[in-house]
């Protein structure tokens, strides 16, 4: 999985030192409109939910959270007119929720929600791998 996007391969890059594998990867910006924000992206593990977001100075942030703090992942259209804003998705971690708009359309995003939902019940079994 090589990518041209910086926020794409540093975050990559940051789950290979850890010695984690991404089971999705979602490219998303900060706020309600697709391209507005800064491009980052989610990712998740058997373990963890990934986040990468640009910095003004420097490359990009990279954090990461249990999937025991992480809840429902929602995908709803984006605003403006016709979804021209994109999809947007929200990701509960320790009950906040998260919001981010995606370029990757309605079926990746709803994708990566149903990756999280099942590394989530994969981690709350006690499994290293999500179930299918």
């Amino acid at each position: 999985m090589l990518s041209d996007d910086p926020a794409h391969a540093s975050l990559l890059g940051r789950m290979a030192q850890e010695g984690e594998t991404p089971l999705a990867v979602l490219p998303v910006t900060s706020g309600p409109f697709a391209g507005l924000g800064g491009a980052g992206a989610l990712a998740v593990s058997a373990q963890r939910l990934w986040l990468t977001q640009p910095r003004v100075l420097g490359g990009p942030s990279t954090a990461s959270v249990p999937l025991g703090g992480v809840g429902e992942v929602t995908v709803r259209p984006g605003r403006g007119l016709g979804g021209a804003g994109g999809v947007r998705v929200e990701v509960v971690v320790d009950g906040r929720p998260l919001r981010f708009t995606t370029p990757a359309g309605r079926e990746a995003a709803e994708g990566f929600a149903r990756a999280v939902a099942a590394a989530v019940t994969g981690a709350q079994r006690g499994h290293g791998t999500p179930e299918p």
